[in-house]
C-alpha cells in the first residue's frame, strides 16, 4: 500500500493525501458518475472448477513461500525484481509474446517505470479477468507478499487454460501513488471494460492478524466524498462471489453481517481463527470509534483496485490487517481501526504497523509471525486460482 510517512496526518488528510496519489480521473468531478460494466453482470452465473475436494491441485502455497523469501532476501533492485519476475515466467513455459514491458512515463508527476503483463488467452477471449500485484517498493509484506502470490498462481497455472482470457499485471510505481495501475487503466478501452469481469488485487498479504477480503465502491461517486458523506456500500456481485466460492472451498467467511457491532459490543475484534476470511467491520450503524474513513466491505481507497474500481468494473481485494487495532502512539495516531496497524502486539513494529516502515522485512516477519505467511497463503492462493478460472 502506498503510504509514506503520514503518521502524524489525521485520516482526512490521509484520505486526501490517496485522493491526490492513488487518485482516479473520476474521483475529482462530483458530477461523474461511475461507468457501468456490461460483464459483471454475469458474475451471479458463474462457476469454478475448483472444489475443496481438488483444492489441493490449485494451491501453490510453497512456491509462493519460496518467492517470498526470494525477494525478502535477495535484495534486489526493481529493475532487478522485474528481469527475475519475467525470468520465472519464461521459465514456467510463457511465450516472449504473451508478456509485454507496459513502460510509463507521466506528463504530470516525475514518475516513470514499467508494467510486466502476463496474458494468458482463454477459451472464450470475449471476456478477461485481472489479477494484479505491485512489485515495487522494498517491504517484504507490502507487497513482496502479493508479488510472489501472484508469481506462485501463474506459474502454477501456465498448464491450465482457463476459460476466460486472464491478465496477470505486476504494477510498478504504487508507492509513489498508483502511477502503474492508473496507466493500465487509462489505456483500456471501452470494449475492453466492458469485458472485463472483475480485477483481483493482492497487497500486503504477510504481516496482518486478519486475511481479508473486500468489494464495493468507496462512495456513491467513486471517491469523491466528504468523509461526513460516508455511506455504507452494498455487498457487490464480486465481493459476494468471493465470499460464496471462500465457504465452497471450505473456508469460514465472517462477512459485514458478521462483524458489525461485533467491536462495539466486545471491544476487541474476534478471535483469529486459521483458514477464515474477514472484511472491514465498519457500518454507518456501528462506525470505527475513530477516523471514519471507508465503510464494510470496502476499504480505503488506497491500492491499484482503485483505478479500475473507478471504470465500473468490479473488484475483490486480498488484503491482511487488522482493522479493530487501536494506535497508543502519537505518531501513529490517525491510523487506528483503518488497518494500517496489521497486529494487535503493539510491541512489535512501530506499534503494530509493518508496512511502510523500516520493520517490513523478511527476518521480522519469520521472527515475531513464524508460519503466518503460508497460512495466509493457504487461504489465499487456491480462491485466486477458483476466481480466475471461472465460466458460465
Amino acid at each position: 500500500m502506498k503510504q509514506k510517512k503520514i503518521f502524524t496526518l489525521l485520516i482526512l488528510v490521509l484520505i486526501l493525501a490517496f485522493l491526490a496519489g492513488c487518485g482516479n480521473r473520476n474521483a475529482l468531478d462530483d458530477s461523474e458518475e461511475l461507468a457501468s460494466n456490461q460483464a459483471s453482470a454475469m458474475i451471479g452465473n458463474l462457476k469454478t472448477p475448483v472444489t475443496s475436494a481438488n483444492i489441493t491441485d490449485y494451491d501453490f502455497t510453497d512456491q509462493a513461500t519460496a518467492y517470498l523469501e526470494h525477494i525478502g532476501t535477495s535484495g534486489e533492485s526493481s529493475e532487478a525484481l522485474r528481469e527475475w519476475i519475467i525470468g520465472e515466467l519464461k521459465s514456467a513455459g510463457y511465450r516472449d509474446e504473451q508478456i509485454t514491458v507496459e513502460h510509463f512515463n507521466t506528463d504530470w508527476a516525475a514518475v516513470e517505470g514499467d508494467n510486466i503483463i502476463l496474458t494468458v488467452e482463454g477459451d472464450d477471449p470475449s471476456k478477461q479477468i485481472i489479477a494484479g500485484a505491485h512489485y515495487d517498493g522494498d517491504g517484504v509484506g507490502d507487497n513482496g507478499s502479493g508479488t510472489a502470490l501472484l508469481l506462485a498462481n501463474a506459474v502454477g497455472l501456465q498448464s491450465v487454460k482457463p476459460h476466460y482470457t486472464v491478465k496477470y499485471i505486476f504494477f510498478d510505481a504504487e508507492e509513489e501513488g498508483c502511477f502503474g495501475s492508473q496507466y493500465n487503466a487509462d489505456q483500456m478501452t471501452e470494449e475492453e471494460i466492458n469485458c472485463t469481469i472483475y480485477m483481483i488485487n493482492l497487497d500486503a498479504l504477510a504481516f496482518g492478524d486478519y486475511c481479508n477480503i473486500y468489494g464495493g465502491a468507496f462512495g456513491e461517486d467513486g471517491m469523491a466524498i466528504a468523509v461526513d458523506q460516508l455511506e455504507s456500500p452494498e455487498a457487490t456481485e464480486g465481493y459476494t462471489f468471493a465470499a460464496d466460492t471462500a465457504e465452497q472451498l471450505g473456508f469460514k467467511v465472517m462477512r459485514t453481517a458478521d462483524l458489525d457491532g461485533y467491536y462495539a459490543k466486545h471491544g476487541t475484534g474476534p478471535a483469529i481463527e486459521e483458514d477464515t476470511l474477514y472484511t472491514n467491520p465498519w457500518t454507518p450503524e456501528n462506525p470505527a470509534p475513530a477516523n471514519n474513513s471507508a465503510m464494510s466491505p470496502a476499504t480505503i481507497p488506497a491500492s491499484d483496485h482503485v483505478e479500475y474500481m473507478d471504470l465500473g468494473i468490479e473488484y475483490i481485494y486480498f488484503e491482511a490487517t487488522n482493522w479493530f487495532a487501536e494506535s497508543g502512539n502519537d505518531e501513529v495516531e490517525g491510523t487506528s481501526f483503518t488497518g494500517y496497524i496489521e497486529t494487535y502486539d503493539y510491541a512489535l513494529g512501530e506499534h503494530g504497523m509493518f508496512m511502510n516502515t523500516e520493520y517490513d522485512t523478511w527476518e521480522n516477519l519469520n521472527e515475531y509471525f513464524p508460519g503466518r505467511a503460508q497460512k495466509h497463503y493457504e487461504l489465499y492462493s487456491p480462491l485466486l486460482s477458483a476466481l480466475l478460472l471461472v465460466h458460465e
